[in-house]
Formats: structure tokens, sequence, C-alpha cells
């Protein structure tokens, strides 16, 4: 949830009027969330409030919601996912059909020393490949509304999380799976 709110207020600092919405449960934390933002590229207001059946662009930072969920089964061929890929981790099939950017976030947190307890906390990556990938919002923007979200109390992680957020920008790229040959001569 914490990358929606970034994310839209970004949005808002490059001078659309972006609607977030978030859906989530009661449950503990890492618990399936999501976070639906509507925004009309011509910067004009958005008036639709109702949830977004069918996205034009999805960040998934767990794929176990495709294996899981079957959540990739709504998604529409050849939308644009960008996609949280540890690099031991093999891409399910069932994102074949998608415009798919990776990225292994969970090192990029790891190595930046954002954990909670043993999990690795996501947002700042994956705020930079949404950037980097849609080109919707700059690095400062999104840099800018981080620190909005971050206040007083969450200030000593900015560094870490500017450093997460450039790295996820740079490691970001387009998925081309594995091409396999026939052995033999």
């Amino acid at each position: 949830m914490t990358a929606g709110n970034i994310i839209t207020h970004a949005l808002f600092l490059e001078g659309m009027e972006p609607h977030g919405q978030p859906r989530f449960t009661p449950d503990r934390m890492g618990a399936p969330v999501s976070y639906a933002i509507r925004l009309n590229r011509d910067r004009s207001p958005v008036y639709d409030r109702s949830w977004i059946r069918s996205p034009s662009l999805v960040v998934l930072f767990d794929l176990s919601l495709v294996t899981h969920l079957g959540v990739a089964s709504t998604w529409r061929t050849g939308i644009t996912v960008i996609a949280n890929i540890p690099h031991d981790v093999p891409v399910p099939a069932e994102l074949g059909p998608f415009t798919l950017y990776a990225l292994d976030a969970n090192a990029i947190a790891t190595q930046c020393g954002l954990m909670k307890g043993s999990v690795p906390i996501l947002s700042s990556a994956m705020c930079g490949a949404f950037a980097r990938t849609t080109g919707l919002v700059s690095l400062e923007s999104v840099q800018t509304a981080m620190a909005a979200a971050m206040k007083d109390a969450l200030s000593r992680y900015m560094p870490a999380n500017v450093e997460a957020l450039k790295r996820g920008y740079e490691e970001v790229s387009l998925y081309h799976p594995p091409v396999h040959t026939a052995a033999g001569g």
C-alpha cells in the first residue's frame, strides 16, 4: 500500500489528478494487498471511482499471487507487468502473454538494509521500476513523495530508500525468456 500511495502522490506532483484506491483485508503484514490508480494522461481529473477491473499496467511484488491466486487470469493479453522476480525463481508461464519487465527487488531491499525482520521491504525499488518503465513520473517526484510519506519517525531510513529507489530504476529491464537449445551434435 505504501508504494501505491507514493506513486499516486508522485503522479500528482507531475501535474496529474490521479485517484488511488487501496484494497486490503485486516490481515497481518504480508497478506495480499492491491492498490489501483486511475489517471488520465491528458492530466484531466479522474471522476470514475469504481474499482479497476481491466488494468493496463500491473506492478507485481510477489509472484506467488500469480501461481496461488491466479491473478493473471483476470488481466488482458498484452498489458505491461512490472514484476519482482528474484534471480533464483522461475517465471510462471502465466506471465507469458504480457509485456514483462523484471527486477530482483528482494535483493535490492536486502542489500540496502530495508528489512522488517526477515521480510524485505520492496516499495522503494518497485517505485523506481515504475518510474523508469512508464516514464509517467520522475525519480525526483517519487523521492519527494517518499519523503512526505516517511515523515520524521522514518526519516532515518530515507538514505536506504533513496538507494533502493535508484537501483530499482536502474535495474528493471524488459524480461527475455531463456532460450532453450537442443543439445547434440
